[in-house]
């Protein structure tokens, strides 16, 4: 029998069909954990470093009809809904290896997401 006959062609082509299951399984519950810390963390760091008497820039059109909680919620809410959905997107990617650079970088854009709250607080 030749020894090409013995070659595990499924890593062959241009997608790497291994399978990655803990990989699969690991980067959406990590990411599960490390952006709300990760968020909260930037939260802390802005209210340590910023100080501002005045309302944030999110409020400018709001300020008029005192509608600013109602802003910053809505805008909570925006990016929590968008975290959500990249989070479950995270667990429709296959487990192949070859998904694995996608997976990583959903994962670090839905981080990116919800540390982007307390930064649009400051601007």
């Amino acid at each position: 029998m030749p020894e090409s006959a013995n070659v595990d062609h499924a890593g062959a082509g241009w997608l790497d069909r291994r399978r990655d299951v803990a990989g699969w399984l690991l980067t959406p519950l990590v990411t599960l954990v490390v952006a709300p810390v990760t968020a909260a963390s930037a939260g802390v760091l802005v209210l340590f470093f910023y100080d501002r008497p005045r309302p944030p820039e999110l409020c400018a059109s709001a300020v008029a009809d005192n509608r600013c909680e109602e802003t910053i919620l809505g805008m909570w809410g925006l990016h929590l809904a968008l975290f959500g959905a990249m989070w479950l997107l995270l667990w429709l990617v296959p487990w192949w290896r070859g998904f694995r650079t996608l997976r990583v970088l959903l994962a670090i854009i839905a981080t990116a997401v919800l540390v982007a709250v307390p930064i649009r607080m400051v601007g």
